[in-house]
């Protein structure tokens, strides 16, 4: 999903150890402890068709994740509406990017609205960016 046109963001690198989301365990390839991992599918099915719940989750990874948010979220080669999401997932539930099928459990109304709403606050991050990139 492509947000808005906005001023074009300069490309932000950052060491895999200083991103927040790789500290959070986004790339464990294992459930959280006690979870399987059909549940954590089902948890992402659940967290991303509760509206508000997500909206919160994506304005915490946001700013509680400034390194990986410049990271990947400068990287136009990526899915950035769904690295958003997954960050979103995780920082809020502990649930990492590798029980991402969960978002095919949602009913097509239900994606088109969390994809709507995580590029929402892209375009808003990314407007944000601009700025700071233009005022050095």
């Amino acid at each position: 999903m492509q947000t808005k046109k906005t001023k074009r963001l300069n490309r932000e690198w950052h060491p895999w150890w200083e991103w927040e989301c790789w500290r959070a365990g986004f790339f464990s390839p294992l459930p959280p402890e006690g979870v399987t991992p059909d549940e954590a599918k089902d948890m992402y099915r659940e967290f991303l068709s509760d509206l508000q719940w997500f909206e919160l989750a994506i304005k915490k990874v946001l700013y509680a994740w400034p390194v990986s948010c410049n990271q990947f979220l400068t990287n136009r080669a990526t899915n950035r509406v769904a690295w958003l999401g997954q960050a979103a997932m995780c920082i809020e539930t502990g649930v990492p990017a590798c029980f991402r099928g969960g978002y095919k459990l949602l009913s097509k109304e239900q994606q088109v609205a969390a994809d709507a709403l995580a590029a929402e606050y892209l375009a808003r991050w990314e407007e944000y960016k601009c700025i700071v990139q233009m005022n050095g």
